[in-house]
């Protein structure tokens, strides 16, 4: 809803959201897994608090999300993009200034930013990570 910017558009995966909330009201204490199959930036402050977990492909098969979801393999993939925290912040944004928006927060104080993963063990921090956290701006 951007009306308080005189817009009229709405988000075309409005129904995404209010399935993954309904799910989560449904299932009751059960684990619920977000799989999300993107290709750009996305705001994730209205449901990651309401999930167990958020796996995000960019354009991988459908089948390394089972192969990860069955214990065949482990997640290794770094995210390309910053995570909005908000869409304040979307807005906000210098178009032309790489990595200048404020990443989401998760629940457990992780920031969605550039390079940011996650795999078996928790936060991936391998040589991959170092060489993006030694960068300006990270």
């Amino acid at each position: 809803n951007r009306t308080y910017k005189g817009k009229t558009f709405s988000a075309s995966n409005v129904t995404d959201l209010q399935s993954i909330l309904k799910t989560r009201e449904q299932i009751g204490t059960k684990p619920v897994i977000v799989l999300l199959d993107i290709s750009r930036p996305m705001v994730f402050n209205e449901f990651e608090f309401k999930v167990d977990g958020i796996m995000a492909g960019f354009g991988v098969q459908h089948q390394a999300f089972f192969d990860l979801l069955s214990n065949a393999a482990e997640p290794s993939g770094l995210l390309p993009v910053n995570m909005p925290k908000d869409m304040k912040v979307v807005e906000e944004q210098k178009e032309d200034v790489p990595h200048d928006m404020e990443t989401h927060q998760d629940s457990e104080g992780r920031n969605y930013r550039f390079g940011f993963g996650m795999n078996w063990k928790g936060e991936i921090n391998d040589a991959r990570t170092k060489k993006y956290k030694n960068r300006k701006g990270f």
